[in-house]
């Protein structure tokens, strides 16, 4: 679970996570539990045992309603392998906060020396301990189940045969693309260069959501042009469902800004135009290098609040941290979530 340049929520949530799970270890009679041992280059979230008899642990927060892609899944394993052997430890445990879905079996088979701990697992495990029952439902918004493969055996689609093999073919890495985004200069002698790194970049996030991925389209009257509209999928992740049926935003405006300040009311302004509601686009993402200025944020939640126009923005730190981290197996969705509930239950009146 790597935690870089995350909002406030979601940092809260992933050390809320690792603090949890290190403390039911600690009560199951664990001995030398360590969060986060920084003595090595490959850092998982949790190592206990003895010296010759080590297990290591790592957390991937992924949603009980929008699971990943096997994918990303098989990624999570191998970062959880390669932290085994950095280590030299005898064991290794990769707790996912979401249950086993049937389409993960074959590749969870390919890595037999990592034992998997899901949903359901985490709470037999804590069910012992009423405090960390309690805060495991509150960390993953959903009550202890009965049977969590029962309820999820009603979900529309959930047994529908999958192109196992296609999720597993391996995209661009993210260290590349991140390193792509990182290189490019500020200004406007380098502004296609950036629209197309981060393009590629959402791409590689988002490839199970979006569709379409028409750039730089004009408007009919040909004032205005968008960097980036996409089409969100039916089968897409929880908080693109969000935006498409709670928002009614069948598509959504990327806005690519590489600006050497950060940006300010008149730009979000200028996006806002692009939002129409009869159009089913409601929603804007505009990536740029640092974090709004307060007036941005300021028109953002006028929009919002005033018109149903959702406008969200991501700095170049949050995308880099978010390919790095779906290299090693993390659900970009869920830091995604986590950025658009912040955003909606802080909007004041």
């Amino acid at each position: 679970m790597v935690i870089r340049n995350r909002g406030a929520a979601s940092v809260r949530s992933a050390f809320a996570l690792v603090d949890m799970v290190a403390d039911l270890l600690q009560r199951l009679g664990k001995r030398d539990v360590v969060k986060k041992p920084r003595h090595i280059e490959v850092e998982p979230d949790i190592v206990f045992g003895d010296r010759d008899d080590l297990t290591v642990v790592e957390l991937k927060f992924y949603r009980r309603w929008s699971p990943p892609a096997p994918g990303l899944f098989r990624s999570a394993l191998e970062y959880t392998r390669l932290c085994k052997g950095e280590i030299g430890a005898s064991k290794a445990v990769l707790i996912i906060t979401c249950p086993m879905r049937p389409k993960y079996e074959e590749v969870a088979g390919r890595f037999p020396e990592v034992e998997i701990w899901d949903e359901g697992r985490l709470f037999e495990m804590v069910a012992p301990f009423p405090d960390l029952r309690a805060q495991l439902e509150e960390l993953l918004e959903v009550d202890a189940p009965a049977s969590v493969g029962d309820e999820l055996l009603q979900i529309p689609g959930f047994l529908k045969k999958e192109a196992v093999d296609e999720d597993l073919v391996s995209p661009k890495p993210g260290r590349e693309l991140a390193d792509e985004l990182l290189a490019i200069e500020r200004g406007r002698d380098m502004a296609t260069a950036f629209e197309t790194a981060c393009i590629d970049a959402l791409k590689y996030l988002f490839d199970h959501d979006l569709h379409g991925w028409h750039v730089q389209s004009r408007t009919v009257d040909g004032l205005h042009r968008r960097d980036l509209v996409c089409r969100i999928l039916k089968k897409a992740g929880e908080v693109w469902l969000l935006m498409m049926e709670d928002l009614g935003s069948r598509y959504v405006v990327f806005e690519f800004k590489n600006y050497s300040k950060p940006i300010t009311q008149s730009e979000i302004i200028t996006t806002e135009r692009y939002l129409y509601p009869s159009a089913l686009r409601k929603v804007a993402i505009v990536i740029s290098h640092e974090k709004c200025a307060d007036s941005a944020e300021a028109v953002m939640a006028g929009a919002m609040r005033e018109h149903g126009k959702m406008i969200l923005p991501l700095s170049v730190p949050e995308i880099v941290d978010l390919l790095l981290s779906k290299d090693e197996g993390s659900d970009p969705n869920s830091y995604l979530f986590q950025r658009v509930d912040e955003f909606l239950m802080g909007l004041g009146r």
